[in-house]
């Protein structure tokens, strides 16, 4: 009877969720699983530090549509990619990180690079735990993935000792799972789809705030319908550039603080009313709050809401759509010429004026402004940016435009510098087709600068 070890076990459950790509740095016990990769149809990628690999994954499975893979040695390589765990936890990107420890037998007599690894991951990810026995491989896998990918999405940390994985068993005696999640889209609940719809109707001030979470069944059609048919302004979280082209009219990113300040109505799509939304404080007191997220323990949070639907963000506008049919019209024509979008405009008109003068600044050194303004005249409108530091994302905010989905990284909810560069790697790794722009600055690059090597 044919024998199968357990690396390869985990090399084919990658291969069997249609991953083609992931990333580590060789070492014990992981190496056999980067090696036994090409043979079932996955690249590993090489790099310089497990932190990038992390990050990479990340990237990887944000700009891919799909869940990233790391692949940690053990000991400090595990403890190398907590940092990225943390971001990905963080950020609510899909990302499954095999740790690897030492053998089961050995546990608690001071074994090589003995650590236990589970406890560390386990405030950071969706679920960390440690493969009991080399046969049961594909359901942790299984497992892994579903866990990463499903609801809210987030990094899984999965412990793999040397004797799991270099033990062999029985082909026969594996078990491997099939159709282990669905990815059915969940409709709203119908009454809270009318109210929202009836809410969006009657809105004199209405705005839309579009969060990185749509990635996951990226409602460009949508999107785009619902702010053309009422006329209605959004602006969005940085992760959530693209998804509607930031040169689109209703784009009011550069009027943010007076149409939070001012809306009555405001729809919120995958996004979390987190510090980077103020915790929704600026909303005035009396607006009305729309909230559409898959998990339902997000919405209320921070800030009571009107109408809150558990959901696909697809499902869900199509839904609002739907109820919305037959008693639009005339309404985007009666929004364009309205108070509110002539006094947002107004307020764009201002700040764009008050850069005009540092987007062509001949000051020498070349200033931020000026130095992105010449980036984003080269780079064609599917160029993807990985935007890490602090007065890079500041500036990188105001000048570089995002016109695609998934075209814009940057360190997200907990600020982590490094990012920069193994975002890019992942990133032209899931697209190569198009460019992919690194802009790092405040001392970024050199957290992981050594993965231009990779």
């Amino acid at each position: 009877m044919a024998q199968v070890e357990g690396s390869s076990l985990v090399a084919q459950s990658i291969q069997r969720e249609g991953i083609e790509t992931l990333f580590g740095l060789a070492g014990g016990p992981i190496q056999d699983i980067m090696g036994f990769g090409p043979h079932f149809g996955v690249r590993p990628i090489g790099v310089r530090h497990e932190q990038a690999a992390a990050f990479a994954a990340t990237a990887y499975g944000f700009v891919k549509n799909e869940v990233g893979v790391a692949v940690l040695a053990a000991g400090p390589a595990v403890s190398n990619g907590v940092t990225g765990a943390h971001v990905a936890f963080d950020n609510c990107l899909p990302l499954v990180i095999l740790g690897g420890s030492g053998a089961q037998k050995g546990r608690y007599t001071g074994t090589f690079q003995e650590t236990d690894n589970v406890p560390m991951y386990r405030g950071i990810t969706k679920m960390a735990v440690q493969v009991d026995s080399t046969a049961r491989i594909p359901e942790y896998m299984a497992m892994a993935f579903r866990k990463a990918r499903t609801g809210r999405p987030g990094p899984v940390y999965i412990d793999l000792p040397s004797d799991v994985l270099q033990n062999e068993v029985d082909e026969e005696s594996v078990n491997w799972p099939t159709n282990y999640y669905t990815d059915a889209p969940s409709p709203g609940n119908p009454d809270q789809v009318k109210r929202a719809a009836e809410l969006l109707l009657n809105a004199e001030r209405p705005m839309m705030i579009i969060g990185k979470g749509v990635r996951w069944s990226e409602p460009t059609a949508e999107l785009r319908q619902l702010v053309e048919t009422l006329g209605m302004p959004y602006v969005t979280s940085p992760m959530g550039r693209g998804f509607i082209p930031d040169d689109h009219p209703m784009n009011f990113a550069a009027a943010r603080s007076a149409i939070m300040s001012n809306a009555d109505v405001v729809l919120i799509v995958g996004s979390r009313l987190n510090w980077m939304f103020g915790f929704g404080r600026q909303f005035p007191a009396d607006a009305k709050i729309i909230h559409i997220d898959i998990e339902a323990e997000e919405i209320g949070s921070n800030r009571p809401v009107e109408v809150g639907i558990v959901g696909d963000a697809k499902a869900v506008l199509q839904q609002i759509l739907a109820e919305m049919e037959g008693n639009t019209a005339g309404l985007a024509e009666r929004a364009e010429e309205g108070p509110w979008l002539t006094a947002l405009r107004e307020r764009v008109e201002s700040n764009a004026q008050s850069i005009q003068s540092r987007l062509t600044s001949d000051a020498n050194p070349i200033i931020t402004h000026r130095l992105l303004h010449e980036v984003s005249q080269v780079f064609p409108r599917d160029t993807i940016y990985t935007v890490d530091g602090q007065t890079t994302l500041a500036t990188g905010r105001q000048v570089l435009q995002s016109y695609t989905p998934a075209s814009r990284l940057n360190s997200g909810s907990n600020g982590c510098m490094g990012v920069g560069v193994p975002f890019a790697v992942g990133a032209k790794l899931a697209r190569p087709e198009v460019p992919v722009v690194s802009v790092n600055g405040d001392c970024a690059f050199g957290f992981n600068a050594m993965e231009m090597e990779t």
